[in-house]
């Protein structure tokens, strides 16, 4: 009778846990959706585009400067080991110092501070996640998305589209609480990470095959056909995220339980049928919707369509990602990164040049779509060499 008490008030557990990073995670997407609308509309296509190329170099340049630290915690607060202050200082002394070299470089605060920002939500909300401390989620996301909203518009009207870009990095601050009460709580201490260090350096190598998965095509379509088509480009790749939505919350949710040996199947099986609601759902609006709502971005009607398409094998890929990532095989999951990055840059030069944006938005399918093939082929392979 215990046992059967335990297992309820575990499920009972997972299910808020669940809730509570779904209902926040809505509700924060929601208001980034409706500010990068409303920016799109603002700006006209080309400031919109700029702004991306910007916003896409500093997040690469975050990402790595977080040097694996987000994955480490994901898969080692869980069982109880005490890296957090660790990996933090690691973080933020890396991040000082691409601070002052992107200032040097692009002559852009706005910029390095976004860049500082984005450092201290990676290592703060993940942090939040891992330890499982769901209640604290909402606090942080959405004052940060409240405070992105009223910095960056009021700021864009002092001091123009940089105004956005320091208004984003502002309302990240608030995340400095969260890892200033972990440095109180938990101790630096560097031996912690020798026995880790082939997974931290591993951690490291796949932040940057996620950073670049993440931005490269903006850089790339900004550098090769400019600003402009970059903008329209990004105003779907926004409602793509909308979409994505769904299975990025519960990849937040099941990498712990995965990293601590308790998955969920069953909410796998159903985001990915959830997945292909999404998908259609995507298909038949879009023409409905984008004339009336963005009547000078019309090209996007397309290319909304095709990315809708992408939302299967993404939720699929991002499965196989919290199994590999929760059993330490960080280099699967490089690997597959790798096969994404070389197929969307490739489909952005070829199909990019036959087909323009609509080929390019193909390329985001193809990319995702080979991912998971392999992700699949690589599954099926250990289940065999189980089983023999």
């Amino acid at each position: 009778m215990t046992n059967k008490w335990n297992e309820i008030k575990n499920i009972s557990s997972g299910l808020r846990g669940l809730g509570i990073i779904g209902l926040t995670d809505i509700t924060g997407t929601i208001i980034s959706a409706l500010f990068w609308l409303y920016l799109a509309a603002l700006l006209g296509a080309e400031q919109y585009g700029q702004i991306t190329y910007f916003i896409s170099i500093g997040s690469i340049v975050a990402t790595v400067s977080l040097l694996g630290s987000t994955n480490m915690l994901s898969v080692y607060v869980p069982k109880k080991i005490q890296l957090e202050s660790t990996v933090h200082i690691i973080s933020i002394i890396v991040g000082l110092i691409a601070f002052v070299t992107l200032f040097f470089i692009f002559s852009n605060l706005s910029l390095s501070i976004y860049v500082i920002g984005m450092i201290f939500v990676g290592l703060a909300s993940t942090e939040i996640l891992a330890a499982k401390q769901y209640n604290s989620h909402p606090k942080y996301l959405i004052t940060s998305k409240i405070l992105m909203v009223g910095l960056s518009i009021g700021l864009y009207y002092l001091i123009g589209i940089d105004g956005i870009i320091l208004g984003i990095g502002l309302s990240l601050f608030p995340y400095l609480i969260r890892i200033y009460h972990t440095f109180k709580k938990t101790a630096i201490d560097f031996s912690v990470l020798r026995p880790r260090w082939k997974s931290y350096t591993e951690s490291f190598i796949l932040n940057i095959s996620l950073a670049f998965k993440g931005s490269i095509d903006k850089i790339v379509i900004g550098q090769m056909v400019g600003f402009t088509l970059l903008g329209n480009y990004q105003l779907g790749f926004q409602l793509l995220g909308i979409m994505n939505m769904l299975p990025i919350i519960v990849f937040s949710y099941i990498l712990p339980h995965d990293a601590s040996g308790t998955p969920n199947k069953k909410l796998k099986r159903l985001v990915i049928l959830s997945a292909v609601g999404i998908a259609i759902m995507g298909i038949v609006l879009a023409p409905i919707i984008i004339p009336h709502i963005f009547p000078n971005y019309i090209d996007v009607v397309e290319v909304i369509q095709i990315f809708s398409i992408s939302v299967i094998p993404f939720t699929i890929a991002m499965i196989f990602m919290s199994e590999f990532l929760g059993d330490e095989k960080i280099r699967i999951v490089l690997v597959g990164n790798a096969i994404f990055i070389v197929v969307m840059v490739s489909s952005i030069i070829i199909l990019g040049n036959m087909f323009g944006i609509n080929g390019i938005a193909l390329g985001m399918v193809l990319a995702d779509s080979a991912e998971v093939i392999f992700y699949f082929i690589i599954k099926r392979l250990q289940i065999r060499k189980k089983l023999i």
